[in-house]
């Protein structure tokens, strides 16, 4: 079987070290509220290595990016539209399945009031400002501008079947080139799926909507065809067969949910009829606002409740609005008495009623204002969908206070909302058969994928975490894991529950592998004094505050820089009849690079260049350029743009005679590249190098963690294939803080290494602990301040007359793998030793705070690991 273009890109990218940096263009000209993804990054690299190094790209390029509902699809085609710009390319046509998405798509693309915008307020590529604006058809627009033309893929059939004035037509494909770009692209496959139908009448293959974008695509030598969507089905030959030298990157909704960026999936099964599960999932839905606001994050849960027909949704809707409006405490206590054996619901009672001092009658009333019949909508209504798209796209605003959506089938598509924590079922059919997915099931388990979009937040207790990833794996039982969590309430039918597990199986979004444990400190522990009354020493992180920094050198910043678009001031010239051919004609000289100094230009220009971009407002500039006294002296000064030299290239006569336009494009143009470089090599934090004392009881507490028993990671110990740890018995072993150990086959080999050193420590130490650090004690990199939390702490102590000498190990144990991309952590590990500073002496004990080279049992680094410890451990 030939390679796919998928394999081919991978097997240029290893063999010939293939490589490319994401350009400015795209950078820079994207929503500051938009920090791309690796995952991102990475098919936004194979694309610049498939336009500017894949031998074999044909020149009109198809290509799928076939990418997990949710993983932001549109932020990638807004990159690709800012990269095709830089390509030459102004004319783009965007075409969708459903009317609905239209006018989201165009607030996304077009309103910069819109908190989903996905490009800068300003879009300059190549120096120069680039306007993002809608066209009915391609001509005549504006050739510096991105014209994009929105429609559906029936609307855009019909206009190239019947033509109409001022409309797009199939000459405008004929006469410029255009990018297509395919939303939810699994719907031009339906021909394909039928070709041997079709085959026997080419005439019905023309007239599809698969034909009319194929004719379409093929009008101009240059037009490219993007595909986007998250559900091709490449299990049917044929449409395998359409994309096996298309598919440029594939991201699987399973990749997306195991590198954290979805809600986890929670099936909560209920013998309770409709009703009653609407009331527990609003008593849920209060919960998790109130477990935000506890914690300072603004977050308005909502609601789907999904009906099988139009008139069971209206009466449901009705039922609804009836049961809050009767709504009584003793209602909610009586949900709360049934609710014993359900411990999330247990809890949503515990934090309101009990911690937050609510009565049931305060919650009920409480209840009926936030769910009041204004804050509910009904969808099913295609024209009242169309009408209120913007406001179902905007769920998460401020202002937007729509708590509960009543829908049949209305948002399975297009819907991008991340507030959305329940999803209630209130129908109790099925149509699986024969242990196979049924298609409404299939269509449930995609809905609930599209609902699993993850809710961004900056944690109070992890402000260094990554805000659009799942935090609290390791800590499923902290408060805040609720935000963290998608509910698919249902009523309890066995063989129901079995078919959407399937179907959430096959689309990625159930992960089999994992299971919820318990990781206790043994009571022995609890009770040693090092747990009561010693402590953890950590340090924190701040920000930077740059007092080396007195000059654009700091950043790395060298010249000379080099201008590349001054006009040459040759003329070209065609006669505006008779279609005769561009002539040239040429200057007499050729062009020349000179070197000007930018102060030279005058401070009028360089101070109107200045104020026309905020990072160079002073109060900016001070951030960075914290010795700065005035602008005045960031233009004059040497170490500033006073040694700034930029080297222009142009005809002689035009360099003698700069216009002041042409200083001021110039001008702009080195500013730019000084506020990309210094944005580049600026550092917002540090790791403070004083490290602070933490009772051990109050970091180090039992766990409840959510691990994959895939491969490695969630066997506990008696169930690992390590050698040796079945002769093991950590339960018995006091210096093994906690009853079991869970982890990578590294750390479980690290926890050998210990116990096989038992002898030699014991022969130190009067005692010693070993303790696993999930998310209970966090360091912070002395140069940059990234967050590491190091795998172990391990505590030696040792007593004499005078005082307690306790030494405390951080120990990483680390597989070769993920050696490249961590290495920065073992150079900081190494770092503490001779960077830290604590009170050595600090309430009669003597403390002392190493960090370790990273333990591989099969790697060489051991030697060094081994070296270390035998030096500052052992004492040998």
């Amino acid at each position: 079987m030939s390679q796919t273009l998928t394999e081919r890109i991978d097997a240029a990218i290893e063999f010939a070290d293939l490589e490319s940096a994401i350009p400015d263009a795209i950078t820079d000209n994207l929503a500051s509220n938009i920090s791309l993804r690796p995952y991102q990054r990475t098919a936004l690299e194979r694309w610049l290595i498939y336009m500017d190094k894949y031998k074999a790209r044909p020149k009109a390029p198809h290509l799928l990016f076939h990418m997990a509902t949710g993983s932001g699809k549109t932020v990638l085609m807004a990159a690709l539209i800012l990269d095709l710009y830089r390509r030459g390319y102004r004319n783009f046509l965007f075409f969708v399945n459903s009317a609905q998405i239209i006018e989201k798509t165009k607030e996304n693309f077009l309103n910069p009031a819109s908190a989903k915008h996905l490009f800068a307020p300003s879009v300059r590529i190549d120096d120069k400002p680039v306007d993002i604006r809608a066209v009915d058809t391609f001509d005549a627009v504006n050739t510096n501008a991105i014209n994009i033309h929105f429609t559906t893929i029936q609307g855009l059939h019909t206009r190239m079947q019947a033509p109409k004035e001022n409309a797009v037509t199939i000459e405008d494909f004929r006469d410029y080139k255009v990018v297509m770009i395919s939303d939810e692209a699994h719907h031009l496959n339906a021909e394909t799926k039928s070709k041997d139908k079709l085959t026997k009448d080419e005439a019905k293959e023309k007239a599809s909507w698969e034909g009319t974008v194929s004719e379409i695509f093929r009008q101009h030598p240059e037009n490219m065809l993007l595909e986007f969507t998250a559900t091709v089905d490449l299990s049917n030959d044929a449409i395998r067969a359409k994309y096996a030298d298309k598919i440029l990157y594939d991201y699987s909704l399973r990749q997306f949910r195991e590198d954290g960026y979805s809600k986890d999936i929670e099936l909560r099964q209920a013998d309770l009829p409709p009703e009653a599960r609407m009331m527990q999932a609003m008593v849920l839905s209060q919960y998790r606002r109130k477990v935000a606001e506890s914690h300072g994050l603004h977050c308005k849960p909502v609601i789907l409740m999904k009906s099988k027909t139009i008139k069971d949704s209206g009466d449901n809707e009705a039922a609804f609005t009836a049961m809050v409006a009767g709504l009584t405490g003793e209602a909610l206590d009586a949900l709360r008495a049934a609710s014993e054996g359900d411990e999330t619901l247990s809890r949503a009672f515990t934090f309101i009623m009990d911690e937050r001092a609510m009565s049931g009658a305060d919650f009920a009333r409480e209840l009926q204002g936030d769910f009041a019949p204004e804050k509910v909508v009904n969808v099913n209504n295609p024209k009242d969908l169309e009408n209120r798209q913007i406001e179902l796209n905007a769920l998460e605003d401020r202002g937007n206070e729509i708590r509960v959506i009543f829908a049949v089938d209305k948002l399975n598509e297009g819907w991008d909302v991340l507030n959305l924590f329940d999803i209630v079922r209130l129908y109790d059919t099925r149509d699986g058969k024969a242990n196979k997915v049924g298609k409404t099931t299939m269509a449930e388990a995609q809905l609930i994928g599209r609902g699993a979009r993850y809710f961004p937040f900056i944690a109070p207790d992890q402000p260094d975490a990554a805000r659009e990833k799942r935090k609290y794996d390791s800590a499923v039982d902290t408060p805040l894991r609720i935000l963290e969590e998608l509910h698919y309430h249902c009523s309890h039918n066995p063989k129901y529950i079995q078919d959407i597990r399937n179907a959430l199986r096959e689309t990625g979004m159930l992960d089999d592998t994992a299971r919820t444990v318990r990781l206790r400190l043994k009571d022995s522990f609890k009770q040693t004094s090092l747990y009561v009354r010693e402590y953890v020493w950590t340090n924190d992180r701040v920000r930077n505050p740059r007092d080396g920094v007195a000059g654009l050198d700091a950043y790395k910043i060298e010249g000379p820089f080099t201008y590349p678009n001054l006009m040459t001031g040759r003329v070209t010239e065609a006669s505006a009849f008779g279609g005769g051919q561009l002539t040239l004609k040429p200057s007499s000289k050729e062009p020349v690079s000179r070197d000007f100094k930018l102060a030279d230009f005058g401070r009028a220009i360089l101070g109107f260049a200045m104020d026309a971009n905020d990072f160079f407002h002073f109060a900016n500039l001070r951030d960075y350029f914290p010795q700065l006294a005035s602008s005045s002296q960031f233009v004059t000064s040497d170490t500033y743009l006073g040694g700034v030299i930029v080297s222009v290239r142009g005809l002689p006569d035009d360099l003698d005679n700069l216009t002041a336009r042409q200083k001021l494009d110039i001008a702009q143009y080195v500013l730019h590249q000084i506020e990309s470089g210094v944005k580049r090599e600026s550092v917002e934090y540090i790791g403070t190098k004083d490290f602070k004392p933490y009772p051990i009881k109050d970091r180090f507490t039992d766990k409840v963690l959510k691990l994959r028993i895939e491969g490695e990671t969630g066997q506990s110990w008696t169930e690992s294939n390590v050698p040796g740890l079945d002769q093991i018995d950590l339960s018995g072993k006091d210096w093994h803080a906690y009853d079991d150990s869970y982890g990578t086959d590294q750390e479980k080999h690290f926890i050998k290494y210990i116990h096989d050193q038992e002898a030699w420590l014991r022969g130190v130490y009067d005692d010693f602990y070993l303790l696993r650090n999930e998310k209970a004690v966090k360091l912070y990199d002395f140069d940059t301040g990234r967050a590491f939390e190091p795998d172990f702490v391990l505590f030696l102590r040792k007593k004499d007359e005078e005082a307690s000498t306790i030494l405390q190990l951080f120990i990483e144990p680390k597989g070769d793998q993920l050696r490249p991309q961590d290495d920065w952590k073992q150079d900081f590990l190494e770092q503490v030793k001779t960077k830290a500073r604590l009170e050595t002496v600090f309430q009669g004990r003597d403390y002392t705070v190493l960090g370790l080279p990273f333990f591989n049992e099969t790697g060489q680094t051991n030697t060094d690991f081994k070296a270390a410890f035998e030096t500052e451990a052992l004492d040998v």
